[in-house]
């Protein structure tokens, strides 16, 4: 038990150093020069994450530290994450510069959203923009996100209407048939006011904007970001959940610490180092989940009345839930990986034999006789058949009698045997002694 406790010991110190380490490398922004005549270009490539988030937003900050003369986002996404979207959305708005988001090819769903919080769009031929319907789908999350579409296509002067089509698709836009979400071609959307121009690439926005003399600095993720950004995407981060789960289950159905419980270390320092690197998680909810394997690991170790245990499942899943963007995702990806988990523990209890644990904690082997196990009241008692005594109290029909002067537990054979009653021990098994009177 020693050595099990410090192979747990060591799971947990083990996923703390790796999770710290990634803490202490989040992502920092450099510090440019400020100059007039700057124009920041900032790509905004493939999934909506929180650490695309946290990107754009510290290089919107910077542009405007710089005092630059402009921002270019250059987008290409299918969507994402709504928080992430809302937060991008934010940062655009709240620019004291001038942003443009070219869309070079797509801008869907939260892409969309991004789009339209521009000053002005500029589209690529061949390019498209809308498609915002949420996922999964409920009433309250399309009047949710349709009125954000609604609200930032008013601030920004363009028809509401047409960004609400792009939510929901019971809504009745004009030149759009009905039960069909809103999806603007560059040339419909230049019609619609939600292009301002259709441009070819990068240099046409610039010069379309007046800024072809300007100083062009186009920013790229560093590897930090792309690994936060990889790690944070919502099926990654259910992937690595669930491996975690499914590792940490094998752990514990077989014998010694090995390969299994090193991928649950990993999955799980994955699955909150990306967090950290995207800026969206807490130590709190690191420590909330450290916190529920300590308590686990004192459940299986030390005896108690399942406190601990219960305390640690849920401290668990509570640091799970609030390690992700949202706690809604949170609680999508734990949902993911318990229900692959337990169409998979019947499968591994069969193959792998069991678990330990449960091995330390029931005992397996019957004590029969036949093994050699034989109480110590049967040798006791055993000589006492046919023995005489006296009744110290009634038996009605247990009680106390003396036989030697030695006094112990017995029943009558069914007759009231009042006290001082003389007896005699007809049958004596295990630590039952049956008396009769003896006349």
């Amino acid at each position: 038990m020693l050595k099990t406790g410090k192979r747990a010991c060591t799971y947990l110190f083990v996923l703390i150093i790796l999770s710290t380490g990634f803490l202490f490398n989040s992502p920092a922004a450099g510090v440019h020069a400020a100059a007039n005549d700057l124009v920041y270009v900032i790509p905004v490539k493939g999934d909506v994450t929180p650490a695309m988030s946290a990107y754009l937003s510290n290089q919107i900050q910077l542009a405007n530290l710089a005092e630059a003369e402009g921002i270019i986002i250059d987008i290409s996404t299918l969507g994402g994450l709504v928080q992430s979207a809302l937060d991008m959305r934010d940062a655009i708005m709240e620019s004291e510069i001038p942003v443009v988001v070219f869309v070079g090819n797509r801008a869907i769903s939260a892409g969309a959203l991004i789009t339209i919080a521009a000053d002005t769009i500029i589209m690529a031929p061949g390019s498209h923009i809308g498609s915002a319907e949420p996922i999964p789908y409920s009433e309250k999350a399309v009047a949710v996100i349709s009125g954000e579409f609604r609200s930032t296509a008013e601030k920004r002067g363009r028809n509401a209407q047409v960004a609400t089509g792009m939510v929901d698709k019971n809504i009745e836009v004009p030149g759009f048939p009905r039960g069909k979400l809103v999806d603007l071609t560059a040339e419909e959307a230049a019609e619609a006011g939600y292009a301002d121009a259709v441009l070819r690439n990068i240099t046409e926005v610039l010069e379309y904007m007046g800024w072809d003399q300007a100083h062009v600095t186009e920013v790229e993720p560093d590897y930090k970001t792309r690994i936060a950004q990889f790690l944070t995407r919502y099926d990654i981060s259910s992937i690595l959940l669930t491996i975690a789960v499914i590792a940490m289950i094998i752990e514990i159905l077989v014998q010694g610490f090995g390969l299994p419980g090193v991928i649950s270390i990993i999955a799980f320092a994955l699955y909150f180092g990306g967090g950290f690197l995207a800026g969206n998680t807490e130590w709190w909810s690191f420590l909330l989940f450290a916190l529920g394997l300590a308590l686990l690991f004192v459940e299986v170790f030390v005896p108690g009345f399942g406190i601990a245990g219960i305390s640690g499942i849920v401290s668990l899943v509570l640091g799970i839930i609030f390690a992700a963007p949202t706690p809604m995702q949170g609680i999508l990806n734990i949902g993911i990986a318990l229900a692959s988990a337990g169409i998979l523990i019947p499968v591994l209890y069969k193959v792998l034999g069991g678990p330990r644990l449960f091995r330390r904690l029931v005992l397996q082997e019957a004590e029969t006789v036949d093994k050699g196990y034989v109480s110590r009241a049967d040798e006791a008692y055993s000589g006492l058949v046919g023995q005489t005594g006296e009744a110290v109290t009634p038996l009605r029909p247990s009680g106390i009698i003396s036989i030697g002067g030695r006094k112990m537990d017995a029943l009558s054979d069914g007759s009231f045997l009042p006290s001082g009653t003389r007896i005699r021990v007809i049958e004596a098994q295990g630590g039952r002694i049956v008396v009769t009177a003896d006349e």
